[in-house]
């Protein structure tokens, strides 16, 4: 008979608290309708339909009832994480946001403590209300055709850390070694908009600035609501700060260039652990402590059809026909534009049936160099000619049947297309002295990857005047370098394909998604589990980061040689 009380008492409580949730599902539901965006279930909600799932954990799911997260739970199939067997495994703390379940305690400060007291409430952060709009619309960050793609990274570290399935996280502070600070900057900065830029420092911004700049913590317990007490811990060496833009961060101040941003707007000489896209060839060499301190990410793409197939199977489809337009003006001769002097019979396969592919602006810095790299390949390279006359001018296609992608900087040294190129098997031919390839030994000389093994340099500086006649496509002045097809053309066809070869692993070392032909077209929407090797490593890098280690050095570094406002104010083309 108890055995039944006791049970009755269980049902109970799983139907009050199922009632509970679904009327503050009604709630929220009720006020982001006024609000015109979407409600997004909390990390308990979350969890407890990950706990639905495993029988007999009874006790877990009162904890989880209650409205609290058991901090010393583990799942059953904790096994089956892909970063089961990392150091970091439940050791990342992820600050939370407001009217997350987690939303209580000692990690509140008062301030924290007084936002409680008026909830449930619309408020949200801002970047996280951008990010519920982009998402719900699919556009800004999440519109895998869109400029914004290329400003991922935030997003895809915060799935990483955050995703259940990762395994990484805890929610016991105190058995951290990394704190995890979930400030989104460029959803913030983008206003889930393609025209409505904020330019301002915002007060979150500034409330960290102050912290890194001057130890000063009372910003960020007023406005973030949360205790200081890690930051002070180690002087935030442990805590995470992730910018997605290489000119972007705290602080979004226009027309600077050189060191600014990494050191001004991004903080990269100071104690946090800042996860980013770029670092130029100049930065690395002055400041290596600093670098080493830091992680270089490659510039993310989150489109499923990479990764699934679809782009490589219609570009398989178009090569055939691209092909046969080749061959056609190669044998027939009665149009001599389109004969092929920069083609060799072996490079020219079904697969890659054009020898080089680019597209890209000119806007931004270096805008010579892309320029004239324009011109020179629309004008003389015939099978880019071909291309282009038949052909769709999806860059994604492009790239998929080219054997060389020229790779010039953008409005600064790197540029998304130097991994779109890498990751879609196209030689990438960087023109960009201050580019640096992450995980490298530009990077770092103690790295294992060499971009010699997958990637072309040319001389970015020579491409900045014109080199060759458009009309004729023969050189201007003997005495000075070739345009970029005749030097392509005189490389050896043992480099190539040694070059192609290279690029397997490079691919899969930049890819945060592992191919797949089940992906999903838009896996970041869809909260997929970034599990591809920039996802692996990144994991790793964070591990040799834990607690702060590599802080000191940087420490000592930057104290020796501080950077001033009129050193390294630009980038070298």
């Amino acid at each position: 008979m108890s055995f039944i009380l006791l049970r009755s008492r269980w049902l109970l409580t799983v139907v009050a608290a199922c009632c509970l949730i679904l009327s503050q599902i009604a709630i929220r539901t009720s006020s982001s309708t006024q609000r015109n965006y979407r409600y997004i279930p909390t990390d308990a909600e979350i969890v407890l339909e990950e706990v639905a799932h495993h029988q007999g954990q009874r006790r877990e799911s009162q904890h989880l009832l209650n409205g609290r997260i058991d901090s010393n739970f583990i799942f059953n199939d904790d096994a089956h994480c892909p970063f089961r067997d990392s150091t970091i495994y439940r050791k990342v703390f992820v600050y939370p946001n407001l009217g997350d379940a987690h939303w209580m305690g000692d990690i509140l400060s008062d301030y924290g403590h007084a936002m409680s007291n008026q909830l449930p409430s619309p408020t949200v952060w801002p970047w996280l209300y951008y990010d519920v709009q982009a998402r719900a619309n699919t556009t800004s960050h999440y519109d895998v055709n869109g400029q914004h793609v290329q400003y991922t990274t935030e997003l895809l570290v915060r799935e990483l850390l955050t995703n259940p399935n990762s395994c990484l996280r805890t929610y016991d502070p105190e058995q951290a070694t990394l704190f995890y600070v979930p400030y989104l900057p460029s959803m913030e900065f983008h206003q889930a908009s393609k025209t409505a830029l904020d330019y301002s420092t915002s007060m979150y911004g500034q409330a960290i600035l102050d912290i890194v700049q001057e130890g000063n913590h009372s910003a960020w317990e007023r406005y973030f609501g949360l205790t200081s007490k890690y930051w002070r811990r180690r002087n935030g060496s442990d805590h995470i700060l992730v910018f997605s833009e290489p000119f972007h961060g705290l602080l979004h101040t226009r027309n600077k260039r050189g060191h600014y941003h990494y050191i001004r707007t991004q903080q990269q000489t100071a104690a946090p652990i800042v996860i980013s896209v770029e670092l130029s060839t100049s930065f690395v060499n002055e400041y290596p402590e600093c670098a080493r301190k830091n992680i270089l990410m490659p510039y993310p793409n989150t489109d499923g059809r990479i990764f699934n197939g679809l782009f490589q199977r219609e570009a398989t489809a178009m090569s055939n026909i691209i092909q046969q337009n080749l061959t056609a003006s190669h044998h027939i001769g009665t149009e001599s534009h389109l004969h092929l002097p920069e083609m060799s019979e072996t490079r020219m396969n079904s697969n890659r049936p054009a020898s080089i592919f680019y597209s890209g602006g000119n806007h931004g810095t270096c805008t010579s160099v892309r320029r004239n790299l324009e011109k020179e390949v629309y004008h003389c390279s015939k099978s880019f000619q071909v291309y282009h006359k038949h052909m769709t001018r999806r860059p994604h296609h492009g790239m998929w049947l080219s054997t060389f992608c020229p790779t010039p900087g953008g409005d600064s040294p790197s540029a998304k297309r130097m991994f779109d190129a890498v990751i879609m098997g196209c030689i990438p031919v960087v023109m960009s002295h201050d580019f640096v390839w992450p995980f490298s030994t530009e990077f770092d000389i103690r790295e294992d990857l060499n971009p010699l093994g997958f990637s072309v340099r040319l001389n970015a500086a020579d491409f900045e005047t014109k080199l060759v006649n458009y009309k004729t496509c023969q050189p201007i002045n003997k005495s000075r370098p070739a345009g970029i097809l005749d030097q392509l053309k005189q490389l050896p066809e043992a480099e190539v394909k040694r070059w192609q070869v290279g690029l397997a692993k490079a691919a899969d070392l930049y890819s945060w998604y592992k191919r797949d032909d089940r992906l999903v077209q838009n896996p970041l929407q869809a909260s997929v589990l970034p599990t591809g090797g920039a996802a692996h490593r990144l994991v790793r890098e964070l591990e040799l980061r834990a607690g702060g280690v590599r802080w000191p050095a940087c420490q000592r570094e930057y104290a020796a040689n501080p950077w001033t406002k009129n050193s390294n104010k630009k980038f070298k083309c």
